[in-house]
């Protein structure tokens, strides 16, 4: 079983959120819709770069200081 968890950096304070999402996309999601809520606009990712080589960790960086980063876990059944 997998999950996804989701850390940022909004107005250069790190947020790590409680919430885990079942896909890649639902995280990245989530977190444009945090931005709109938030009142932070025009924001589009710039770059990806997966931390330490790692396809299933991947920060995204959006400019502006802001940036999120998508992690996959992996839990052993």
């Amino acid at each position: 079983m997998k999950y996804y968890t989701l850390e940022a950096i909004v107005r250069g304070k790190e947020i790590k959120f409680d919430k885990v999402f079942d896909s890649r996309n639902s995280a990245i999601d989530y977190m444009f819709n945090y931005y709109e809520k938030n009142y932070v606009y025009d924001v589009e990712v710039d770059e990806e770069i997966e931390v330490n080589g790692n396809k299933h960790n991947v920060e995204y960086v959006c400019g502006d200081g802001y940036r999120f980063r998508v992690n996959r876990v992996q839990i052993a059944s």
